[in-house]
């Protein structure tokens, strides 16, 4: 994941740096036509809106204004949406581990979904996950479901419910893979996510 976050943010540095070329007449037409806007910051229409993903499949998907919801499906695959604007919401419906990355750089303007049959699980079960640096809405009423944020300074909203590092009580060890109490260990991300284990309803927040 971590080299798909790295190529994604250095496409958005190329596509900076592509940008800040062009003259004082070109910027002034831009400023006065939408069309122009739109083709000036790379991004287009998107006319799909429906992507399901292979088994370990790992897609990129760019530059893509979606006007209507967007739905992923497929489980164990990875789908990186790479200087993208999101007007509706983004519905992630697989039953296992498919993570919906949103960098730095694109906008979600409606809410994260998840839709899926499963809420027998543990915590080491391979949830589906949307991952990003930014504040995410997560909607997940009655499915297991879970978010990282990529970084500790924003906050992600769970079914209604703010959570910051101000709320982490756990902290995950990655050197003996277990959760540890959190004592102000240097966290680089955040983790929400919810399940079931006997019947019984978990929501588990920690850091990383």
């Amino acid at each position: 994941m971590k080299k798909i976050l790295a190529l994604t943010l250095a496409s958005i540095m190329l596509m900076s740096l592509f940008g800040c070329s062009g003259g004082e007449d070109t910027q002034s037409q831009a400023d006065n036509n939408p069309s122009s806007q739109q083709e000036e910051n790379g991004r287009i229409k998107a006319t799909e809106f429906t992507f399901e993903l292979a088994a370990e499949e790992e897609r990129i998907v760019e530059n893509l204004v979606f006007d209507e919801d967007v739905t992923i499906s497929g489980d164990f695959g990875i789908i990186v949406f790479d200087n993208c604007e999101f007007n509706g919401d983004i519905i992630n419906a697989a039953e296992q581990f498919t993570r919906v990355i949103l960098p730095d750089g694109t906008t979600v303007n409606g809410n994260c979904v998840f839709k899926n049959t499963t809420k027998e699980a543990t915590m080491d079960s391979p949830m589906p996950k949307f991952v990003s640096p930014n504040t995410l809405n997560i909607v997940c009423e009655d499915c297991i479901g879970s978010c990282v944020l990529d970084g500790t300074e924003e906050n992600i909203i769970f079914n209604g419910e703010t959570y910051s590092m101000a709320d982490v009580e756990f902290f995950y060890d990655a050197n003996t893979n277990e959760l540890i109490p959190y004592e102000g260990q240097e966290a680089s991300a955040l983790f929400v996510g919810q399940w079931w284990e006997n019947g019984e309803k978990i929501l588990q927040m920690f850091s990383e």
